[in-house]
């Protein structure tokens, strides 16, 4: 399988980078030395003057524990950074309408910016809109009898490393497994690795869509992500690859696939054949096909009455308006691919630390498969059956406690806002430090400590909804959300009725050791885990 030429390049580029981020820094200064910077005290916040160059969780926790729990820094725009439950509240829930947007940025030359977690005001309304009906409860029983397909292959993995004494790879294997489900499900594409030592092309796309990066240039690219106008124009302008976090081959294998799959369906649509799929981009192609056909009936009626120029005239007649459940080729293919993405990580990181937990926690993992040897009675267990699995349910949850998959959000504002002695100015970004939340000790007592009690029904009662956010909040929760139970709640059934996993002196982390971990994108470790597996009795 070709491997990206960028992966083998970053020494090549160490040169690039340094007058990439030599540029940047002169800017930055220029900037702040002619225009001034605007603080935050003027809007009763402590102001911090944070480097540039730091990582951004780190930094997070570092203004979290020195300096409160709500400070301000600036970028290129003002952001309050905060954990402040009750603020939050008024941002992501209560006037979500003056924070609809995202002051995330992604800019790259491939439709990955495009997406719905970017998009923005109508745009954003209008493409969640369309998306919402592919992640319904009633899609999500259609599709399970593959979810389950998925978890008896994944689990016959860790029987296999179970009788040969080997460790499972654990990241790379529950990988598989998240992207077989979505490739099968979404987009009726086979992807079919799951056990296997190298991936298929689908797979190894969507795991390698980012770059891999060195530390040197990581830390070169983050001050490009700093300016974001900068890095835009470096990118879409001047076209130069390097600040691109996207590697170029996984947008143009995805590209081409999808690209391929949507003129085919397209094709089948016009000539009224039965769908063969009833799937995500089965959904969107069908929508893109009646608009167009709406958008030419309407543009032929306002032809051929000479009303082209005339919208007053258009209503008076009768005549349909352009639908406004509109979609693009170019935007069914950049939600197609923020889905792969959202699926492949959301599932296969919490999997991943899901399992680990369980094997550094042995008496919580026994808890779990008694709950599951009481309460499912069949092969595959059935949705009645995943939905009495509390205990389960509340360690996945404990898991994105500790290990969300996206450490932080933001929003924008529109207007100035006021909450109690705190200003929100117009256009000022506010950022949510997911992962610091979650671990907060006034919140979660011995935050480092791994305990799925937090989670009953008293422990819940007892907090504030707005502590627990892994999948976001208000109207732009993550829309994916129910899809990403279903399969962790059926892969981890699937294996712990038939294996333990453990850690010992020769897995990774050993036994008693704490795993480092890294957050360049999304929270890896910096080794990748290996389990040891063993056999459940009666398991042969």
């Amino acid at each position: 399988m070709d491997r990206p030429d960028t992966f083998s390049s970053f020494g090549v580029n160490t040169s690039v980078a340094l007058i990439f981020a030599t540029v940047a820094i002169v800017v930055y200064f220029l900037t702040n030395r002619l225009s001034g910077r605007q603080r935050w005290e003027r809007y009763g916040v402590k102001h911090v003057d944070a480097a540039i160059y730091q990582s951004p969780v780190p930094l997070w926790e570092e203004l979290m524990q020195k300096h409160g729990p709500t400070v301000g820094i600036v970028r290129e725009v003002p952001v309050l950074v905060t954990r402040d439950l009750d603020i939050l509240k008024q941002v992501l829930v209560k006037d979500f309408n003056n924070f609809v947007n995202r002051n995330d940025h992604m800019p790259s030359r491939s439709p990955l910016g495009k997406g719905v977690f970017f998009l923005r005001d109508h745009d954003w309304k209008r493409i969640r809109q369309l998306m919402s009906p592919s992640f319904s409860t009633g899609k999500l029983k259609r599709i399970s009898i593959h979810v389950q397909d998925a978890a008896r292959s994944l689990t016959k993995v860790f029987e296999k490393c179970a009788r040969t004494d080997t460790h499972v790879k654990l990241l790379h294997t529950t990988g598989q497994y998240s992207t077989s489900i979505i490739a099968k499900t979404a987009f009726g594409l086979q992807a079919d690795s799951i056990g296997e030592e190298e991936d298929d092309h689908f797979t190894y796309w969507a795991k390698n869509f980012f770059k891999k990066r060195s530390k040197l240039s990581f830390f070169f690219v983050l001050f490009l992500m700093r300016f974001r106008k900068f890095r835009s124009f470096l990118i879409n302008d001047l076209r130069l690859d390097y600040p691109d976090a996207c590697t170029k081959g996984s947008f143009t294998y995805f590209g081409a696939v999808l690209e391929d799959a949507i003129k085919e369906r397209e094709k089948s649509e016009r000539m009224g054949s039965r769908h063969q799929h009833n799937d995500f981009l089965q959904s969107l192609v069908s929508i893109k096909v009646a608009t167009d056909a709406a958008n030419t009936k309407s543009l032929s009626g306002d032809v051929k009455n000479g009303l082209s120029d005339a919208p007053a005239s258009l209503e008076a007649k009768n005549i349909p308006a352009v639908p406004k459940k509109t979609i693009t080729t170019e935007e069914v293919i950049a939600q197609s691919i923020f889905t792969i993405l959202a699926a492949y990580e959301t599932t296969s990181t919490t999997l991943h630390f899901c399992l680990f937990s369980l094997a550094e926690n042995p008496d919580i993992q026994e808890k779990v498969f008694q709950e599951i040897s009481e309460v499912v009675e069949h092969d595959d267990p059935s949705q009645e059956e995943l939905s009495r699995l509390h205990y389960l349910e509340q360690v996945i949850k404990e898991t994105l406690r500790l290990y969300p998959p996206v450490s932080s959000v933001s929003r924008q504002a529109y207007e100035d806002r006021t909450y109690g002695n705190i200003t929100i100015p117009a256009g000022a970004a506010v950022l949510i430090p997911i992962r610091e939340i979650q671990r907060d000790p006034a919140i979660y007592p011995d935050p480092e400590t791994f305990d799925p009690e937090r989670f009953n029904e008293e422990n819940r009662a007892k907090r504030n909804p707005l502590a627990f956010i892994p999948f976001g909040q208000g109207p732009r929760l993550c829309i994916g959300m129910r899809l990403a139970y279903l399969e962790l709640k059926t892969a981890l059934v699937q294996i712990l009725r038939k294996v333990r996993v453990e850690l010992s002196e020769t897995t990774v982390p050993r036994k008693g050791e704490k795993i480092a971990m890294t957050y360049i994108g999304f929270p890896r470790p910096e080794k990748p885990i290996l389990l040891a597996v063993k056999l459940r009795d009666g398991q042969c």
